[in-house]
Order: C-alpha cells, then sequence, then structure tokens
C-alpha cells in the first residue's frame, strides 16, 4: 500500500502532536489521588465481575537501558526474586476476591524483565497464580521478553506452564544506536525466540521497535523495520522514545548524543506507516499494527477492540487486577496503583495485614457516573475511530448531543482539517486523522481541560505523541 495521498501536510501533524496523555486508559493520570479511600477499593475487588485479567508486574532487569520508562531495578541476586514472589504471594493470598478461585481470561507478565527469574522461580510464580485464579479454557498466558537474557529453555519452560504468547522489547537492532542506549542484544536472539515460540505453537508474537533515539537516522531505521519485517512477527508497536528525565534522571545519560528534532521523529514515524502497511501489516489505533489473520486485526476489523493500560487488547471489556510493585488494577468503578517503589512496596506487603487487603496504594481514583461515561467514548474513539451515539445513548440514557455540547464545540478545528467527521448517529474519525487521534479523545477528557483552563502552571506533563 503506498502511502495515503490524504495524509495531513508534516507541519499540521507536528503542531498536533503536542504533548497529549497516550490514553491507554482514562481517566488523565494527574487526576489521581493519593488519598484515595482504601475501603472503597477493597469493596470495588469484592465485588469484579468474572472472568478478570491478571498482570504481574516483575520489575527487575539485568541492565537499565538509557532509554528505558518503565518501573523497573537493577538486580543481581536471585535472592531478590525469591523475597519478591514471597511479597506476591502474601499479597495474591490476602486479596479480597469474591471467589477462593477466580475466573480469568488473560494473565500477562510484564516488567522489568520476567524472565529475569530463573526457571524455579517462573514456575513457582505460575504455581502461585494458579491457586487464587482459574484459567478459562482459551485463556491467554503471554510474557514480556528481554531477547539477550532469554534462552531457549525459558521459551520451552514458559509453553510448558501454558504460555500462548510473547512479546519482545527489541527496539533497535542497530549497533551504534545499541550502544549509545546502554543494551546489549544480539540479534541472532530475536530470530532464535521468535522460531522456537512459533514452533511451540504460540500466536500473536510481539516485537516493539523505537524511534527517537540516538544515532537513529532514517537508514539505521528503514533498516531496523526491514529486519523485523523479515523475521513476521505477528503484531509491532512502534514507539516514540518519551525523554521525560523530571520522571526517569538516568535519561538525562541520552542528552549528550542530542535528541531528535520533531521533524526527524515526524520522518520516522510516517516511514514505519508506511513501510508496514506496505509490508501487508494493518495498522491498530495509531501505533501498533498486525497481520490481518491475527486476532487483534480480526477484532479491530470486528469492532471488539479493547483498550487498557496493558496497551491494544482482544479482550471485551473485562477489569483488570495488578499484582506487585507499581501495578494498576483497574475496576469498573475505580483505578488504583500500587506503591512504585521497591523498597516501601516491600515493606508495606511484608508488614501489612494478610487478609483483606487491596495491597499498598500509592494513588488511585474512584469514577464518578461522568467519568466512566467519558471513558467509553474515548475507548471507542482510540479502538474504533468512530463513536455510536446510540448505542451510547441507550448504554447510559443520555442524550449525547446535549451531553456532549461542549466536547463536540471544541472538535471544530479538527472538523475544518478533515481529522473528525460529525454524522448524525455518530462521529467518525476516517484514515487522515489515524495519526492524531489522541487529539480526538482529548476533546471529551474532562480532567485536561479543567487542568488546562485552570492555567499552565497546572496542566499536567506528557511526552509527544509523535
Amino acid at each position: 500500500m503506498s502511502p495515503s495521498s490524504d495524509r495531513l501536510d508534516a507541519a499540521t501533524l507536528l503542531r498536533l502532536s503536542a504533548r497529549s496523555p497516550r490514553y491507554t486508559s482514562y481517566p488523565t493520570a494527574p487526576a489521581w489521588s493519593a488519598d484515595v479511600d482504601p475501603a472503597a477499593l477493597t469493596a470495588g475487588m469484592r465485588r469484579i465481575h468474572a472472568p478478570a485479567s491478571v498482570y504481574v508486574h516483575v520489575p527487575f532487569c539485568a541492565e537499565q537501558c538509557s532509554f528505558c520508562a518503565c518501573n523497573q531495578v537493577v538486580a543481581g541476586r536471585r535472592d531478590a526474586g525469591d523475597r519478591y514472589l514471597d511479597a506476591i504471594e502474601r499479597q495474591l493470598m490476602g486479596l479480597p476476591l469474591p471467589a477462593d478461585t477466580l475466573a480469568v481470561q488473560r494473565i500477562h507478565l510484564g516488567g522489568g524483565t520476567p524472565t529475569w527469574l530463573d526457571d524455579r522461580q517462573l514456575t513457582r510464580l505460575l504455581a502461585t497464580l494458579d491457586r487464587r485464579f482459574r484459567r478459562e479454557p482459551g485463556a491467554e498466558l503471554s510474557a514480556e521478553v528481554d531477547p539477550e537474557i532469554t534462552t531457549d529453555g525459558q521459551v520451552e519452560l514458559l509453553a510448558g506452564l501454558g504460555a500462548t504468547r510473547l512479546s519482545m522489547g527489541v527496539q533497535s537492532f542497530d549497533p551504534a544506536v545499541l550502544e549509545a542506549v546502554g543494551r546489549p542484544q544480539r540479534a541472532e536472539r530475536i530470530g532464535a525466540i521468535l522460531r522456537r515460540a512459533r514452533a511451540l505453537g504460540m500466536t500473536g508474537l510481539n516485537i516493539d521497535l523505537m524511534y527517537g533515539l540516538p544515532r537513529q537516522d532514517r537508514r539505521a531505521f528503514q533498516a531496523d523495520l526491514d529486519r523485523t519485517i523479515a523475521l513476521a512477527p505477528d503484531r509491532l508497536a512502534i514507539f516514540g522514545y518519551a525523554h521525560v528525565p523530571w520522571l526517569k534522571p538516568h535519561q538525562k545519560r541520552l542528552e549528550p548524543y542530542g535528541l531528535q528534532s520533531a521533524d526527524d521523529r515526524l520522518e520516522l514515524f510516517l516511514l514505519a506507516h508506511d513501510r508496514l502497511r506496505a509490508a501487508g501489516y494493518v495498522p491498530i489505533g495509531f501505533d501498533h499494527f498486525a497481520r490481518p489473520d491475527d486476532a487483534l486485526a480480526k477484532a479491530a476489523e470486528a469492532g471488539r477492540l479493547h483498550r487498557n493500560f496493558m496497551g491494544y487488547t482482544t479482550l471485551p471489556e473485562v477489569e483488570l487486577i495488578g499484582l506487585g510493585m507499581s501495578a494498576i488494577t483497574e475496576l469498573r468503578g475505580a483505578f488504583f496503583q500500587q506503591e512504585s517503589k521497591l523498597s516501601r512496596w516491600w515493606r508495606a506487603v511484608e508488614e501489612g495485614p494478610e487478609r483483606g487487603s487491596v495491597g499498598p496504594i500509592e494513588k488511585g481514583i474512584l469514577l464518578t457516573r461522568d467519568d466512566r461515561i467519558r471513558q467509553d467514548v474515548i475507548r471507542r474513539i482510540m479502538c474504533s475511530l468512530q463513536v455510536d451515539w446510540v448505542e451510547v445513548a441507550s448504554r447510559w440514557g443520555i442524550d449525547p448531543e446535549a451531553y456532549f455540547a461542549d466536547d463536540l464545540a471544541r472538535l471544530a478545528p479538527l472538523e475544518a482539517l478533515g481529522i473528525v467527521r460529525r454524522e448524525p448517529t455518530r462521529l467518525f474519525v476516517p484514515e487522515r486523522g489515524r495519526l492524531v487521534v489522541r487529539n480526538v479523545a482529548m476533546a471529551f477528557d474532562a480532567w485536561l481541560q479543567a487542568r488546562k483552563a485552570s492555567g499552565p502552571e497546572t496542566s499536567p506533563r506528557f511526552s509527544s505523541s509523535i
């Protein structure tokens, strides 16, 4: 497929790619509070609807990549893993779930690097989860893996434990780029893991690439895309490097190399879209791609795509239970995030109550009815590029034109650019607007609009959307 002749010009794309939320979920993160009522969260956990989804955060990494913005800890001693699993088990057995064993549709191991854990520890972790969660027939067990430290034996072990999908954070194949960001990585390991996972029956295999890194010119990124396409992963995620040193001070190590300009980042972003679509990948949202026969592409085509804190998913609107340091739990009426500093998380779990606790909470939010209505609309925009107002009216008992009068008025400049279209029964984002769909979603974010109205000093800080 050739580049779209209807694409917005570069100047407009750059202007619209101002810093904005990623909308992995709603509401905007700065609306969260450290004073959220733990009793309300406990009550929400006791009402959780099955089947649910589970996320386990394993924070350990062998090394710290300079670009990383994840909640991770560099560790070499294996006893740190045992202590962490002790705490996970204590927290898990004390969760106030509505049943001793709760049915789940998905378990995802993220991090950090879950395969930092050795075979015994990985086996223990899954056995611990299986004591409280009952995997539904066809349930997905997925894990994020670092291709450099993940062995073929670990891939086989994960398959034996029921893993159905792997995701690899490759970021780049270029030796000069990898040296600059402090990431030791051999290209042959990436292909070996993909081949072994396929041979073991895994599907939905994903590779993450990153643009905007030091020393990453057009030639280097073109080569990254070509090598990735040759490996034929089922899915790809293309992320722009987010330089947020106010949150992750170690990223300052990249500043001597010079940060890419907005024009350079845009060139790479568009190159990825054009190259992957020409190779037959289907765009999912604004930064994900999948082969047409992959479950993610099929879910998008059927209008069943969903989005949560882990990104795009084939699951319907199920609640998400987060376990471990910094993990986020997403209920139908609340979000909460656990303590993000490992030492404080450890201490709180080890010294806290054994039963009836949701865990050491750093911040959270209880959703109002208005929050949930807007959450629904934003998800529809981000997943389906459209909102069916008849469905929204039926689900929430509102007149959308009246309820969102101010929000729809904010879309007028985007309508003039052809980024969004208003029709009698729906709001529609054409292909022209896909790359800046976040701008459409922002119009319905009441928390973000309130902060913008309060002045620049209260506006949240986000990474650029391109």
